[in-house]
């Protein structure tokens, strides 16, 4: 028990030690496989969907516009408005069509003779008690100029062959037949295969109903054939993933997180699906986390030896000092009420203490926390630029770095301000002020913010010209556009904005009215508090550093102004500064 007592304190501080470097390690692994979620999701898989979509064109796009040339081939309408007379010309035609574009099959379908003409020949002749001629009869009706389809094909020893249906119309809008080319479905599975291959994703095409048409005959979706079928997907709405142009959806498919970017290709009435597992990607994180939590628990074991010598070592130092205590005993009674009295004053300013350290903390991690975002993102920028110069165009690559630079400096500018207000002994020279031109300013500061999110921004500011209040202008500025930058924040696309004036004998009120989300009671207690988050969110993914309604709050105090709060949850909040006159 006394060996135990003994070293309580040390294994606390080892326990402490390897908590700390726990956290760390796990807080930063958290962090960086956000970050690559994030570049999974914004970057990696749109960006490979694109390149593939690309490759679509080329590869599958290209026998649709075949087609297209074919239908509106005048030799091919004459050859049939004359009366087909010579079958070998289409034969040679189609033959041509077939050996130029390096498709498995060409051919053409008169509606008059309902021949079915084939780069080798007549085929057959087709008829609506055939089943395998359903589709002819289908794309004579049909609205759309060309189908594509999935069928056997006759000519090709029934391989299952994917056929592009194209009508054919004469000079006066009449149908006269349809004609088209066809791509084997193993070649189509080859090229998706390949894709995979090069680009490490997996990639399959759906229908809008979820069907999955398309995929590689080594897909391990093969066992799948519609999207709610596939674990993890399952009982999730087909719109929410395939509901627009293009979707990005995550989810968990054999223990592993999985992110999904879809792509409407209109061309193919198909959406094209790209796949990408984040295993692969946080591989390396994992490692790193398992060797600092080994490195955390090295040296743990190292600070535990050391303390156990060194409280050994000073076990033995005390026991032969004990003898020499007891007899300052007394002396130290004497002196113990003075040490209770400046106990209490070092309890105080520990207290004073604790508070600074506190607000040090909270501004270090501010700083690194919000700092850090932007300056991450001028990075991915460069990094990109540097590794494909065309990715993006100067002029957004300029833009985005300024968006990250201005975030730094309303960082900076509310610190500096922070530090400026609460400083000991500041002196206000409080000047007579004329709100509107400063109203003027501010709102024309905001307008690019106000395009960017769509808001409906409405300026209500009564004649002011006259008006003017005894302030400290650039406070004033600071109060007005934390407020309004607030309202824009806090306030969704296509929201509306109000910044009115109301003027009275004692006193001039300018009004903030936002779209946001409101404030809760629990939010009102702690909304001028500094380096409080609320719980509502900026709208846009716009950064909030804590400090702006802090500011404004401090400010009014010391310029008599009064700042005013009206607020109901989903209804907007209105925000007073009521500035004497």
């Amino acid at each position: 028990m006394a060996f135990a007592e003994r070293f309580r304190w040390a294994w606390l501080v080892c326990i402490l030690l390897l908590a700390g470097f726990v956290v760390n390690s796990v807080s930063s692994y958290l962090v960086s496989r956000g970050n690559i979620r994030q570049t999974i999701t914004n970057s990696s898989l749109p960006l490979t969907s694109d390149n593939v979509y690309s490759e679509i064109q080329r590869d599958l796009l290209r026998p649709v516009f075949i087609s297209s040339l074919m239908a509106n081939d005048t030799f091919l309408r004459d050859w049939v408005i004359e009366g087909e007379k010579d079958d070998k010309q289409i034969v040679k035609y189609l033959h041509e069509i077939k050996q130029k574009y390096g498709t498995v099959t060409s051919f053409f379908v008169s509606d008059k003779t309902h021949r079915y003409y084939h780069s080798d020949g007549i085929l057959k002749t087709v008829s609506e008690e055939e089943p395998r001629d359903i589709w002819y009869f289908r794309v004579k009706n049909m609205a759309d100029a060309f189908e594509i389809n999935v069928d056997p094909d006759l000519a090709n020893q029934d391989a299952m062959t994917i056929f592009i249906n194209y009508r054919v119309f004469d000079y006066y809008g009449n149908f006269i037949g349809a004609t088209g080319v066809g791509l084997t479905v193993n070649s189509v599975n080859n090229l998706i295969s390949d894709y995979e291959s090069r680009y490490q994703r997996q990639i399959y095409f759906a229908d809008e109903e979820g069907e999955i048409v398309l995929r590689p005959s080594n897909s391990p979706l093969m066992g799948y054939k519609n999207l709610n079928q596939i674990d993890g997907l399952n009982g999730v709405s087909t719109k929410r993933i395939l509901g627009a142009q293009r979707n990005r959806f995550s989810y968990k498919r054999d223990g592993e997180v999985r992110f999904l970017n879809s792509r409407y290709v209109e061309e193919l009435g198909w959406y094209l699906i790209v796949e990408q597992s984040e295993k692969a990607m946080l591989a390396p994180l994992r490692r790193q986390l398992l060797d600092n939590i080994l490195m955390a628990l090295v040296v743990t074991v190292i600070v535990a030896w050391i303390c156990v010598g060194t409280i050994n070592g000073y076990q033995k130092r005390l026991e032969s000092r004990n003898a020499e205590l007891s007899g300052l005993l007394q002396k130290n009674q004497m002196q113990q009420d003075e040490l209770v009295s400046s106990a209490r004053n070092l309890e105080r300013a520990n207290q004073d203490l604790s508070v600074l350290n506190r607000e040090k903390d909270e501004i270090m991690s501010l700083v690194a926390h919000d700092l850090r975002n932007p300056l991450n993102g001028i990075l991915g920028l460069c990094d990109i630029v540097e590794s494909d110069p065309e990715a993006m165009s100067r002029g957004e690559f300029i833009d985005d770095v300024r968006v990250s630079s201005e975030r730094m400096n309303v960082l900076i500018k509310n610190l500096l301000s922070a530090s400026q207000m609460e400083a000991n002994g500041i002196t206000l020279e409080l000047k007579s002020t004329n709100v509107d031109a400063i109203l003027k300013d501010c709102t024309r500061a905001f307008q690019s913010e106000v395009q960017r999110k769509r808001i409906h921004f409405k300026t209500e500011i009564v004649a002011t010209e006259n008006c003017s209040i005894q302030t400290h202008e650039d406070w004033l500025i600071i109060c007005i556009n934390n407020i309004l930058s607030n309202a824009i924040k806090y306030t969704p696309e296509y929201g509306e904005v109000i910044v009115r004036t109301e003027q009275n004998e004692k006193h001039l009120d300018i009004q903030f009215v936002d779209g946001g989300p409101g404030i809760t009671r629990e939010d009102r207690n702690l909304m001028f508090q500094k380096f409080q988050r609320l719980s509502a969110k900026p709208t846009s993914g716009e950064s909030s550093t804590g400090l702006g309604l802090y500011l404004v709050k401090k400010m009014c105090d010391r310029l008599g102004m009064k700042i005013l709060v009206d607020s109901k949850l989903g209804e907007g909040s209105v925000f007073t500064l009521r500035c004497p006159i």
